[in-house]
């Protein structure tokens, strides 16, 4: 397995690459990890994909999409290559940041570049040609690849229509909640409405319309609640709204504390406006929260409209709060908080994706 960075550090890929290594070792399959990132050729990225917009500049540099984006991740393919211990029969890359050699490829994915520009308001020029050389270098390493492994339905549609990949080749295996261990069920006090949002980029994550909604469904439930997780400053100063900062779960700590505050709430919402999976949505089932989010990117396929929560139109204020209102009757929540966690735990376990990737990569190593 290659990973963008140390396999087991909190940091990489959000956590899911440690928890992906985890279960894949549970699973008795994995030969090793390795880290297929280097420090200079990703400072090297970094100036090549420089912008005076901040946002522009983060996104280029996550998209691969510099005029040196296609040498550096040969590059990064040679310094991994001396990293390897042993050789492996199969080869599972994270991402496509760098490509390994082995009788059987597969890469495991949460977006891509043509996903991503395909936002409303794309941050980067689909006609520029750092973009264009990009997506043909994105094209070929695909292309390369014996099974595309992306997270949701909503991404596979994307590398068959956009790359123009064999369907039997790209197959969908899901994510899991990055918890180290699956909370046990607990009993919620409904009577306050509690809901509560994690999520660092309050405006590509819908906050602003949160908020907006939240004060429509105050007007008719006053004692309701609103929890920020995440952003780096408040977003608002009001009654009924509560700022708890930024919480790492990388630290005991923070891990803690996370769970404490999933556990006190009633209900769990981030109407984001893209989001390529939305791991925090299976954090929350896990916990047995009801869950409201928009019906963008692959969102609707982890909370079921009308059992495990509810999916609304994004931007839309009056039906993001009249969905509120609705959680905030404690039967309802708690139904389909129990409903969501059972969903959790059948479909959402690092356990069962890594099985899923296992017989996606072993059918294909077959004589």
């Amino acid at each position: 397995m290659a990973t963008p960075g140390d396999p087991l550090d909190p940091g990489t890929w959000s956590g899911s690459a440690a928890f992906l290594v985890r279960a894949l070792e549970r699973a008795g399959v994995l030969a090793g990890a390795v880290d297929a990132s280097s420090g200079a050729l990703d400072r090297i990225e970094q100036l090549a994909s420089f912008s005076p917009q901040r946002a522009r500049w983060r996104q280029r540099f996550h998209s691969r999409s510099s005029l040196v984006s296609p040498l550096l991740r040969t590059v990064r393919g040679r310094v991994a290559r001396r990293r390897l211990a042993t050789e492996a029969d199969i080869v599972l890359h994270v991402g496509a940041w760098t490509e390994l050699p082995g009788r059987v490829r597969g890469s495991y994915h949460d977006g891509n570049l043509a996903v991503s520009l395909a936002r409303e308001e794309p941050l980067l020029d689909p006609r520029s040609r750092s973009v264009r050389r990009a997506l043909e270098a994105d094209r070929r390493f695909y292309e390369r690849m014996d099974a595309l492994l992306p997270m949701s339905d909503w991404l596979r549609r994307s590398f068959i229509d956009d790359f123009g990949q064999d369907p039997a080749k790209v197959v969908t295996v899901g994510a899991g909640a990055n918890l180290r261990s699956v909370p046990p069920p607990l009993e919620r006090d409904y009577a306050t409405p509690r809901f509560l949002f994690v999520g660092k980029q309050w405006e590509r994550k819908g906050g602003p319309q949160l908020l907006e909604a939240f004060r429509l469904a105050r007007a008719e439930r006053p004692d309701a609640e609103l929890w920020i997780v995440g952003p780096e400053g408040a977003p608002a100063a009001e009654a009924g709204v509560r700022f708890l900062g930024r919480i790492s779960r990388a630290t005991p700590e923070g891990d803690r504390r996370l769970g404490e505050i999933y556990s006190e709430a009633t209900a769990f919402t981030m109407p984001s406006q893209y989001e390529p999976f939305g791991i925090v949505f299976l954090e929350a089932m896990a916990h047995g929260l009801a869950c409201v989010a928009s019906d963008r990117c692959a969102m609707p396929e982890i909370v079921e409209d009308g059992a495990t929560g509810y999916v609304v139109p994004a931007r839309d204020v009056e039906a993001l709060a009249q969905r509120l209102l609705e959680l905030a009757d404690p039967g309802r929540a708690h139904s389909f908080g129990e409903a969501g966690r059972e969903r959790f735990l059948e479909h959402f376990t690092w356990d069962a994706v890594a099985g899923r990737i296992v017989d996606a990569l072993v059918s294909r190593s077959a004589p």
